[in-house]
Formats: structure tokens, C-alpha cells, sequence
């Protein structure tokens, strides 16, 4: 009897030709997140993804809950056609469940699949001769197949294999990372840019961050914040890349030639033109920010206007319709609200305007703009640094 996980995906089933495509990502990802910390061997049948684990199970599917693309996934054992071993399983399986369980009835289903068609029943009549056998094994199991409280899944495979399973563990969902091409995500070390950027995983984008450091007005601790964002977040997508940008020079500029009221969005008109030069090099299709409608002055749909102005690419907002209570939710989910609210500021706090510009305008702008900063960019771009993250420890799963 052999012990496999079973992955399931949903939205890629709905793919057409290219279905294949999606995954062969998702298998590759798993390996890439999975193989450094545990000997697995990975394959696909009957849209499934199969994992025969070698090491640690629960180290295994403590990796799977991050992996953007899975649906769900389950512990199976394997057995042959033979409905007595089938049955032996169901059996074992229902035992170890009640053995853990207080609750005096129990409402359960099973729920049965047959790839193989020459079996000699259809997956109705399996799965009432399974219940039936559970029902008089055990007096606490009662028939719901609307609301159960547990199901046991049968799947009858081909070339004499079928597995048994209890449970459903849901998993991120979405698609593989990788799948919808690549975007550089604004990460400034708030609550915000860490779920949009986990959003667009989700959706399948290889994430780069794109962080702007205000040295010395923004120090050490700063950013190493952003990097142990980044490094959590990695647990999503098989290789992260962080680049720091100084744009403390930049900002100096903007304090000496501009209005004050206009800093906040020349900031970030400025990380577009920087970003701008980037999008080749990275092939980049769209960035990725963390605003949503009328939190802050510089996010008011006027200066968003503004800002995005500026860029070259589709800017994307996942939480722009969000409250902040529904991203403060979300960040929690994923982990990284803890690190987010450690008290050390980001570049937009520095030469912050007294009575910021909540309405402005895209023309007056660009004549606030009207000094002479290519110079200042083609420095900046020079000193960026880039970091590869691509840590796969326990501690970063289990």
C-alpha cells in the first residue's frame, strides 16, 4: 500500500489547448519549492498532479499550502482493483478519523471516480457499496450527500491502480506563478505592497520588487524589513528578485526645484521613470502597487491619474477597491503583517509636504518637472542593487 498526495487544480482545467502549458509550470514549481528539502518523485494523471513523497509528508504539503495553482490537494493510499482492499482501506481510514473524533454522530459521503472504465461497477454503485460497508462498520456514521462532515473519495485508475482519500486540504489556488509573465511590484515595507504582490502571484506573475531606499534618512534597519518581506513572500514563487533603488539624491532634487505640496506624487512619478528603464532588462509587463482609492493624499483618483501618467507599463492594483481593515485581513493570512508594522519608515516619509496636493494635475506636473534630472536617473540606475533570493529552509514553511 502506498502513500502519494494528490494535487488538484480548478482554473487551469478550464484552459484549452494549452492546458498542458499550465501544468507542466505547476509541476516545475512544486519541484523547484519541494525538492531542496525533501526527495519527491512528481507526475501527472488523470488531471492530477501525483507526489510520491520519499521524506517527511507533512514537511511536503507544509511547502504545497504556498503554491500559487493548487486547488486542493489530498493524502491517498493506493491500492489495486480488488474490492476487498478497497474496502480494507475505506475502513482503516474511517477508523483512524473516529479514533480522533468526540462527536457522537457523524454525517459522511462517499464520492467516487472511475477513470478506468472496465471496472465492474460505475462510480455510483462503488460508492454505495462503500457507504453501505462504513455504515455498518460504524453505528456514529450517518448518509448526508449534500453537507458531510466528512468524505471519503475513491478513484479508480487505470492499469489496475486506485487511490483512497479522506480529505481535501485547500490550498492558494489560481494559477502557477510564471504562467501571466513578469511585473515589477512597488515594495515599500508597509501592509499594503506585500498583498498586492501576493495577489499577482496568485494570478500567476514572477514578481519583482522594486524598493526605493532613502539613505541616511531611512536607515539599515529599513531595509532589511524589505528583505525579510521579500524572503517571506518567496515562499510563493520559486525565485524572487529585489532591487534597491537610492533615491534619496532624487528626492533632494524634488525638495529644491519643485513646490512642496507636489513632493509625495513627484516621488512617485520619479520611481516610474526609474522603473521605466528597468522593463526591458526585466522583461516587465505591468508594475504592481499596493494602492487603494482615498487611503493616503497621493492615492485620491486625481493623483493616481498623475502618477500612473508616468508610467510606460499597465500599472496594476490589485487592492484598489479594499478597505484598510480588508488588507490588514489579508496580510495576517499571508504572514507578513508582523514584519509590516515594525516601526521603521519608508522614502515617502522623507521631506514629507506639510499640506500634501490631494487634486492633482497631470500638465502641472510635468511643468514641476522642468529641471534638469537625466543625469540623476542614469546615477540612480547605476547604484541599484539586486539581490536573489531563493532560500528553501524549514523555517521558512514548518
Amino acid at each position: 500500500m502506498k502513500k502519494l498526495i494528490v494535487i488538484r487544480y480548478s482554473e487551469i482545467a478550464l484552459k484549452g489547448k494549452n492546458r498542458h502549458w499550465f501544468e507542466d509550470t505547476l509541476v516545475r514549481n512544486i519541484h523547484t519549492q519541494v525538492s531542496p528539502l525533501e526527495t519527491i518523485k512528481i507526475y501527472k494523471i488523470h488531471g492530477r498532479i501525483i507526489i510520491e513523497p520519499v521524506g517527511n509528508i507533512e514537511n511536503i504539503t507544509s511547502i504545497l499550502n504556498f503554491i500559487p495553482g493548487i486547488a486542493n490537494y489530498s493524502i491517498a493510499y493506493q491500492t489495486s482493483h480488488d474490492l476487498a482492499e478497497i474496502r480494507a482501506i475505506s475502513k482503516s481510514m474511517m477508523q483512524v478519523f473516529m479514533d480522533k473524533t468526540d462527536q457522537k454522530t457523524v454525517r459522511f459521503k462517499v464520492e467516487s471516480r472511475r477513470a478506468e472504465k472496465s471496472f465492474p461497477m460505475n462510480s455510483i454503485q462503488l460508492s454505495q457499496q462503500i457507504g453501505g460497508d462504513l455504515l455498518q462498520e460504524f453505528e456514529q456514521l450517518s448518509v448526508d450527500l449534500h453537507q458531510p462532515e466528512i468524505s471519503l473519495g475513491i478513484e479508480i485508475w487505470q492499469k489496475d491502480r486506485c487511490i483512497v482519500f479522506l480529505e481535501k486540504i485547500n490550498g492558494q489556488g489560481g494559477l502557477p506563478v510564471g504562467t501571466a509573465g513578469t511585473v515589477l511590484s512597488f515594495l515599500s515595507g508597509g501592509i499594503d505592497s506585500p498583498v498586492a504582490s501576493w495577489f499577482m502571484m496568485k494570478r500567476g506573475c514572477k514578481v519583482i520588487y522594486l524598493h526605493f531606499h532613502s539613505y541616511p534618512f531611512t536607515g539599515e534597519q529599513s531595509r532589511q524589513k524589505v528583505v525579510d518581506l521579500a524572503t517571506h513572500l518567496n515562499r510563493y514563487q520559486p525565485k524572487t528578485t529585489l532591487l534597491i533603488v537610492p533615491f534619496t539624491d532624487i528626492q533632494k532634487a524634488i525638495k529644491e526645484n519643485c513646490q512642496e505640496r507636489y513632493r509625495t506624487i513627484l516621488y512617485r512619478r520619479f520611481m516610474y521613470y526609474i522603473g521605466n528603464q528597468l522593463i526591458k532588462k526585466y522583461k516587465a509587463l505591468g508594475y504592481v502597487t499596493g494602492e487603494a482609492v482615498g487611503q493616503v493624499a497621493s492615492q485620491t483618483l486625481e493623483n493616481l491619474a498623475c502618477t500612473e501618467d508616468a508610467a510606460a507599463i499597465p500599472v496594476l492594483r490589485p487592492l484598489i477597491g479594499m478597505e484598510k481593515a480588508e488588507i490588514i485581513s489579508y496580510s495576517k493570512l499571508i504572514g507578513t503583517f508582523e514584519i509590516s508594522i515594525q516601526p521603521f519608515p519608508d522614502c515617502c516619509t522623507v521631506f514629507q509636504p506639510r499640506k500634501p496636493e490631494v487634486h492633482g494635475n497631470i500638465k502641472t506636473l510635468q511643468k514641476e518637472e522642468q529641471f534638469d534630472y537625466s543625469n540623476l536617473i542614469q546615477e540612480t540606475l547605476g547604484a541599484i542593487e539586486s539581490i536573489t533570493i531563493d532560500e528553501k529552509s524549514p523555517k521558512l514553511y514548518w
